[in-house]
């Protein structure tokens, strides 16, 4: 009785670990490999948490109505950092829906936040410095 005991407990244990899968958003797969983040949730899952927070709130968005030419010249065209993987082709137009941070060769600052535009659209890439990053996902868990 014992052992069948033991056999249903050490199957029903399995059988729950089976289960469960990492969560991580598909953006991280631009610069992850599926492996390396499945590895992740069973090690450190904190990190894969703020990965995921990272990929989605480092950043905003701002969409101008238009955008001065002398104004235009004061922010860095994001575009020029890009770094595409193989395979992947652009989309012709970039907005909330398809932008993904994980593209671009970006340096974060520490203390001070950094704008760019998106090539000659009014649409203008906010991203937050590195401790604001820390301290709204340190905020949220």
């Amino acid at each position: 009785m014992k052992k069948l005991l033991f056999l249903f407990c050490a199957f029903f244990a399995l059988n729950l670990s089976a289960q469960q899968q990492s969560t991580f958003d598909s953006r991280l797969l631009f610069r992850y490999e599926a492996e390396f983040l499945e590895n992740l949730y069973r090690t450190n899952p904190s990190k894969l948490d703020y990965l995921n927070f990272y990929v989605e709130n480092s950043y905003s968005l701002h969409q101008l109505v238009e955008i001065p030419a002398e104004k235009l010249s004061q922010f860095p065209d994001i575009l020029e950092l890009i770094n595409l993987p193989e395979n992947y082709t652009l989309p012709k137009t970039i907005d909330q829906s398809n932008f993904n941070i994980l593209l671009f060769d970006i340096v974060f600052k520490e203390n001070q936040s950094s704008t760019y535009r998106i090539g000659d659209s009014n649409i203008l890439v906010y991203l937050k410095s590195k401790n604001e990053i820390y301290t709204l996902f340190n905020e949220i868990n």
